[in-house]
């Protein structure tokens, strides 16, 4: 499978912080203190974003080239009535890997944590491996 990168548009905001948008996913804007967490920050949107997307079954964006994401971000900037504080930076952020293919693996759990599980499973109406499917995504995000 080919890696996609979306490109992020990394702005300087007031008392050196960071906006950060990827106007290609709709919705993906964070920001973040200091620049090395406005990367991470950019990661996180990103693959939180397009897994709502993937999850509900919408098609996902293609990355545009970075004249059509500078455009995209002067017209975010124009709509939202901003100017940054300095000069836009562009990075690109990969794209999480989306292939929700089930895949059967076997693992060993001590009882006690075993129905635990699947009394919460329960409770929630899910199966085991729905349950520990989302518990993983929720810690692997």
């Amino acid at each position: 499978m080919e890696k996609i990168y979306y490109i992020a548009a990394f702005m300087p905001a007031v008392e050196g912080r960071w906006d950060i948008v990827i106007p290609d996913v709709p919705g993906a804007v964070t920001c973040a203190d200091t620049l090395e967490e406005a990367y991470m920050m950019a990661g996180e949107v990103l693959t939180m974003m397009l897994r709502d997307m993937a999850g509900d079954k919408k098609p996902l964006p293609e990355p545009s080239p970075l004249e059509r994401v500078r455009e995209k971000t002067a017209e975010h900037l124009r709509a939202i009535d901003h100017q940054p504080s300095g000069e836009i930076m562009y990075q690109l952020v990969p794209a999480p890997n989306l292939d929700l293919t089930p895949v059967k693996v076997t693992i060993s759990l001590p009882k006690a944590v075993l129905a635990s599980i699947d009394a919460t499973a329960g409770k929630r109406g899910m199966t085991r491996s729905g349950f520990l499917a989302h518990a993983a995504q929720q810690l692997c995000m």
